[in-house]
């Protein structure tokens, strides 16, 4: 990204707009490379590269929204006319307040994927394949496939009162392996994902992880069907990532609540047990990190629920300014062809004060781990997730192990059955949310939760 053409162009933007007598305007200049190695087998299927250049520009004009944004940065003066065009004819008019002043240059150290030559990535992705299919296991593998991404994206934020650069590098494998034993065919994917650049990629660390893939084939081919029951439950920390980012985090999304589609108020309390706080926090270094928002507003950790009470939401500007508080770092965009929206960073539950092996030490019930899809409705709280795996424990030992399992239920009713929280948070995972056609990285974690009496589905009924 050559910073000093790009800026003497911002500049001749913001020349041009302030002289077009509007209430506000952003502009978002973005540059985005991204890597893609896909292997199937011994065979490289796809070596993709690209590299976008574009400028998002957002107004307000008397009272109207207005938002254009076009890869051709030279024809800006034509793409701007357009946008107050475009704002005069919309009916609805917004409120847009206190927005932050910050002029920063974000000073992150990340090495550069181009540090090391493609070809490198391929060889090394391919021996770790190769090495895969050769391994000795109780049954036939069919297929390893991985799948190798890296992506920049470079970004400018300018405003009235901000001038802005950050650089969000992202690191993402996958390793999908399908195993055969008899006529059962099983499926099963990992994933690792980095918010930094080359100096987070250790190919030692993706053949552990495809390892593990290899015995979580075995595992599942083994497995039976899950039983439907009401049960006590423990849920992994992936799991209560799931439940932090779906039942509670989408909730607290503080355009869902001006629309009224969340079940969540201020100063709601959710459960008597005081052990259950969630964090939304962008300024953790995990896959959702960013240091300021799409809007130019500093990122800053949120505590949507407090010792068991609602606390707080996941505010943008427009959001902040209805609801009569101040932004707080939420509003993301899914690059600069989009405008920003209240979005979800790194979610999770902290620890509470319980030790695992105490908790399963006479424990009767089923250890969940893995997610298997889902669905939520945050406007009254229900939810269901699958779930890849089940582990029944009878006082304490594993008796079985099942598949094809799932949870549902009403988030506020799962909260009020928490009766132990551990005290280790797990390993943040990384996902990417989708809302409103739009995609965002986050992240999440928590520690292992144990929930009383809960319904868990399966394909056989007890």
């Amino acid at each position: 990204m050559d910073k000093t053409n790009f800026e003497d162009t911002l500049d001749k933007i913001t020349r041009y707009l302030k002289t077009k007598n509007l209430d506000y305007f952003d502009i978002r200049l973005e540059n985005t490379k991204s890597n893609r190695i896909s292997l199937e087998n011994k065979i490289v299927k796809e070596i993709n590269i690209n590299d976008i250049t574009g400028i998002g520009i957002r107004i307000i004009n008397k009272g109207h929204l207005g938002f254009c944004s076009s890869n051709n940065i030279n024809n800006y003066k034509q793409i701007i006319d357009d946008c107050i065009k475009a704002s005069r004819k919309t009916s609805k008019k917004i409120k847009f307040e206190n927005w932050e002043s910050n002029n920063k240059t974000v000073k992150d150290k990340y090495k550069d994927f181009e540090e090391m030559d493609l070809e490198k990535k391929v060889k090394e992705l391919k021996k770790i394949n190769e090495e895969t299919l050769k391994t000795k296991t109780n049954y036939k593998i069919l297929q390893s496939n991985i799948n190798y991404i890296e992506k920049t994206r470079q970004k400018y934020f300018v405003s009235p009162d901000s001038f802005i650069f950050q650089k969000d590098p992202h690191l993402i494998f996958y390793s999908s392996i399908t195993g055969k034993i008899g006529k059962t065919i099983e499926n099963y994917m990992e994933r690792a994902g980095e918010c930094g650049g080359l100096e987070k990629l250790d190919f030692r660390k993706l053949k552990k992880l495809t390892n593990k893939n290899i015995k979580n084939v075995s595992e599942m081919l083994k497995a039976k069907p899950c039983p439907a029951t009401k049960t006590d439950i423990i849920l992994t920390p992936n799991l209560v990532d799931l439940l932090a980012h779906e039942a509670i985090g989408h909730a607290s999304e503080a355009d869902a609540v001006v629309n009224h589609s969340s079940v969540l108020q201020l100063g709601q309390v959710l459960t008597e047990n005081k052990e259950i706080t969630i964090v939304d926090d962008p300024t953790l270094k995990e896959f959702g990190y960013f240091a300021y928002d799409d809007e130019g507003t500093k990122a800053r950790a949120k505590t949507i629920v407090k010792k068991g009470v609602v606390n707080d939401y996941l505010l943008d500007i427009e959001s902040a300014t209805t609801l009569k508080m101040k932004p707080n770092g939420n509003a993301r965009a899914d690059g600069f062809s989009h405008k920003p929206i209240v979005r979800m960073s790194n979610t999770y539950f902290k620890e509470g004060k319980d030790k695992l092996d105490m908790v399963l030490k006479d424990f009767s019930g089923y250890l969940l781990d893995g997610f298997a899809g889902g669905q939520v409705d945050p406007s009254v709280g229900t939810f269901m997730f699958g779930i890849k795996k089940a582990y029944k424990y009878n006082k304490g030992k594993v008796i079985g192990t099942f598949k094809q399992a799932s949870i549902s239920g009403n988030i506020l009713d799962y909260l009020k059955n928490v009766t132990a929280v551990t005290n280790k948070i797990g390993e943040f995972g990384f996902g990417f949310c989708g809302k409103e056609g739009q995609t965002a990285f986050v992240s999440g974690s928590g520690p292992h939760l144990k929930i009383d009496n809960a319904v868990l589905g399966g394909t056989k009924h007890e």
